[in-house]
């Protein structure tokens, strides 16, 4: 049986847990299963869920939120002009990303592949792989 979330609280006892990357905790509407093996689905009218919510389902079952590390490439550039083209080609696809003095991390997604592969042998251009918690700059993952 597939549990429904009526409300977020904060602050109260859980039942349960769910781990959650950063793309699922932007979503409204969602779908998981807890580590008790407790599935469930949430359309609940919020922006966004954050550590330690409690989803309270109709029953009465509270789940509390967790955060996993994501998969995230990172980019460091010796230069500007790399630095700011990759910036550009990223925004343009509308993916969040957290910009530092001349270094980029991104989440892994299908629609930077292209980037990460031209990038991978570029002089003065550097890409790893890590696995971290993501933290975007600005409102990332806007609406328009």
């Amino acid at each position: 049986m597939i549990k429904k979330v009526v409300k977020i609280e904060h602050n109260t006892q859980a039942d349960d847990t769910v781990l959650l990357n950063w793309f699922d905790m932007q979503k409204p509407n969602l779908s998981a299963v807890t580590q008790e093996d407790i599935s469930f689905i949430m359309k609940v009218k919020s922006t966004h869920l954050h550590e330690n919510d409690v989803l309270v389902c109709d029953d009465g079952y509270r789940i509390k939120v967790e955060k996993c590390e994501d998969e995230m490439y990172i980019f460091e550039f010796k230069n500007h002009i790399d630095f700011a083209r990759v910036a550009y080609e990223i925004g343009n696809r509308h993916q969040p990303i957290c910009i530092e003095d001349y270094k980029i991390t991104v989440l892994d997604d299908i629609s930077l592949a292209d980037i990460i592969l031209q990038l991978k042998d570029k002089d003065g251009v550097f890409v790893t792989k890590v696995q971290g918690y993501f933290k975007p700059n600005g409102k990332a993952n806007h609406v328009h």
